[in-house]
């Protein structure tokens, strides 16, 4: 057979099984099980015959069978009129199928076969397409849906849940651009600009789930501090059952109070707790970060007693200065012979002025001030002068003054107190100074007498608050020294203002002062102005301290010993370091003689009102320390190896962030109580 034959055969052949008349072609078709006894075509094996009844008398007998869709509405409905009952088939309003008709007994007996079916179907596990749904079906469908649902009730209480949010959230987006016209910068730098975005969120969300578990969360980005934002999950069972062995589970901020003084709980957790009950038995677990702090204060006839600790390194930084290098040289020698102070000077008038970081706009005024205003033999770059301008009565050291240094021709210099030339002078030939070293040229406001302390017999100021590090700190002050008075830099009083004619005027002053600087802007441990800042004075947190209640010790930190009162050196180990420290010189009586007890002198060792305790020497645990040991170790190599193993003097030649990177040398602990 040719090939075209062989196409023209398969295509009747599958025509025919689709109930098709071959095509009129006249060409015979040959036997369909025998072609050139090599290719073979098996006839349909699965008719597909479509029924022409209804569903019930005439049901499809197609092998396997895909049902009706459901878009096909089939219903059997009694016709009073007729008596009779008429089967439909619908697809919306149209007729899928002719209705049919059936009797009353054919009806009865079809309602008796479907009843039977579904009665041996459901004996089966087999469901029926009355009860709409597909496939078998679990026995215990029921039953475990009414436990699941008995469960979710006994669990939460309840089934309902209930959230509610209270709050808002504002979101801002937008665009800074700026375009700084300045020659100095490129064009680039010039044009800049960035996104900003800003988020505000108050959201306070209660909710529950049933009567057990209850949700309550309040976050606030604008919150001052962190315990304003709470969150807390809570499941509680004691209002259902007693006999629950769940009673209690918390998660979030959670507490944890006890009954016992042994082990004492906390109020401010975050984490998970729970508590359990087996009979008697009551268990609490608890999983959870502490994020407070806990302080014991005792009260004992109506004072409040308080511990401190405080380490050496954390002395009280920025607040406390010498006037001049001339008090930081006599300090030591001026408290040799505690309680009595050897000085012959009295500080009767002082000025102390800051910079005005507080936009004040009273007593404010534009400053000079200088480092080496005043001193005669510690400038920078002024050569002192062959001979003390003002000695002391030794004949040697010079006294600070204003002339005590050619700086006293700038102050004599009137041009030179204008503002708008004062910097180019002092800059400019002979003095040629360098801002932030030599000289600093501020806004400054004048602190009132309640905003500073100062010690009129050794020389030095205390300010209430810390100043920051890029605060200029200075000073005029007037003293008498052995019924002499003298001056270091000029009160807001000795520099009148003037107008352009050269009248004084005492409305708008225009010229600035010349000060004494304490403080620079940028502190440099390598300059002389480093020196002036008091490193021996400490803050015990103590106000108002009484002297009968008031207890202090210095403790060393030994490897594997603990806290000693001593040096653990065999050398040493005789000597109290608050004798080292030259703290322990004085009896309770005031007399010579060592006790063992801190040495209460007020206005010298402590100031009672704020409780700063001030050692009498200028490097307590550096310099000081290693005389000490000097003087008590003969041998003069065995001092310098404990010097070494002991001494922190990079604390005071150092910042106190440098000062901390060698934790080794830190090991100096003022331990203590007031009340």
């Amino acid at each position: 057979m040719s090939r075209t034959a062989l196409i023209f055969t398969c295509l009747c052949t599958v025509l025919a099984a689709f109930g098709m008349d071959y095509p009129n072609t006249g060409y015979s078709l040959p036997d369909p099980f025998e072609i050139d006894n090599t290719v073979q075509i098996a006839p349909d094996t699965i008719p597909l015959i479509d029924r022409t009844g209804d569903f019930i008398n005439n049901p499809s007998t197609n092998p396997f069978d895909l049902k009706d869709p459901a878009v096909i509405e089939q219903k059997v409905e009694y016709d009073v009129e007729s008596g009779s009952y008429i089967i439909t088939e619908k697809i919306g309003e149209d007729y899928y199928r002719a209705p049919t008709y059936m009797s009353f007994e054919e009806y009865l007996d079809y309602q008796s076969q479907q009843q039977e079916q579904s009665y041996f179907s459901n004996l089966a596990g087999v469901s029926t397409d009355d009860d709409n749904i597909s496939g078998k079906i679990d026995p215990v469908a029921k039953l475990q849906s009414e436990i699941e649902s008995s469960l979710i009730d006994r669990l939460f209480g309840g089934t309902e849940v209930d959230i509610r949010p209270q709050g808002n959230i504002d979101l801002t987006f937008g665009v800074d651009f700026q375009n700084v016209q300045n020659p100095i910068l490129t064009r680039r730098q010039q044009r800049q600009g960035g996104f900003d975005f800003d988020m505000d969120i108050q959201m306070n969300v209660e909710g529950k789930i049933g009567e057990k578990l209850n949700l309550s969360t309040n976050y606030n980005t604008g919150a001052t501090f962190d315990f304003e934002n709470q969150l807390n999950l809570g499941y509680s069972s004691d209002a259902f059952s007693e006999d629950e062995i769940l009673k209690n589970i918390e998660a979030g901020n959670v507490s944890l109070p006890l009954r016992g003084q042994l082990i004492q709980g906390s109020q401010n957790l975050f984490g998970l707790r729970t508590d359990l009950k087996f009979g008697y038995l009551n268990l609490s677990l608890i999983a959870a970060q502490q994020k407070s702090q806990r302080e014991n204060i005792q009260l004992e006839g109506g004072s409040q007693v308080q511990e401190f600790e405080v380490f050496a390194d954390q002395y009280d930084e920025n607040r406390h200065f010498f006037l001049s290098h001339y008090f930081r040289d006599n300090y030591e020698s001026a408290l040799k012979n505690l309680p009595q102070v050897i000085s012959l000077t009295n500080i009767t008038r002082i000025q102390v002025w800051v910079t005005n970081d507080r936009n004040a706009t009273e007593q404010v005024r534009d400053i000079t001030s200088f480092t080496d205003l005043g001193e005669p033999d510690r400038t920078l770059s002024i050569p002192p002068p062959p001979t003390p301008v003002n000695p002391d009565i030794t004949g040697v050291n010079g006294l600070p003054a204003n002339n005590a240094n050619s700086l006293i021709d700038l102050l004599e210099d009137e041009e030179a107190h204008i503002l708008d030339n004062v910097v180019s002078v002092v800059q400019s030939p002979p003095y040629n100074f360098i801002q932030t070293e030599d000289f600093e040229k501020v806004s400054a406001r004048l602190l009132s007498q309640s905003e500073y302390d100062f010690n009129a017999q050794l020389g030095f100021i205390s300010v209430n608050v810390n100043l920051q590090p890029d605060q200029v700190l200075a000073v005029a002050y007037e003293y008498i020294y052995n019924g002499q008075v003298f001056q270091v830099g000029e009160f807001a009083n000795d520099v009148n203002a003037t107008t352009p004619d050269g009248e004084e005027c005492n409305t708008d002053p225009q010229n600035v002062l010349f000060l004494k600087m304490l403080k620079s802007s940028t502190p440099r441990v390598d300059l002389p102005l480093w020196d002036l800042m008091m490193k021996n004075i400490y803050n015990v947190g103590a106000y108002q301290v009484d002297e009968q209640e008031f207890r202090m010790d210095v403790f060393f930190q030994a490897p594997g010993r603990g806290d000693l009162r001593f040096i653990p050196k065999p050398e040493l180990s005789r000597f109290p370091l608050l004798r080292l420290l030259n703290l322990d010189n004085l009896n309770i009586l005031r007399d010579p003689q060592p006790d063992g007890i801190f040495d209460y002198v007020p206005g010298i060792t402590i100031n009672p009102r704020n409780g700063r305790v001030i050692f009498p020497v200028l490097e307590p645990f550096g310099s000081s320390l290693e005389n000490s040991i000097r003087e008590r170790v003969p041998n003069s190599n065995a001092a310098e190896q404990i010097i070494q193993e002991i001494s922190y003097q990079i604390l005071y030649d150092s910042t106190v962030t440098i000062a901390r990177e060698f934790p080794e040398f830190n090991k100096y602990i003022l331990k203590g109580e007031y009340k």
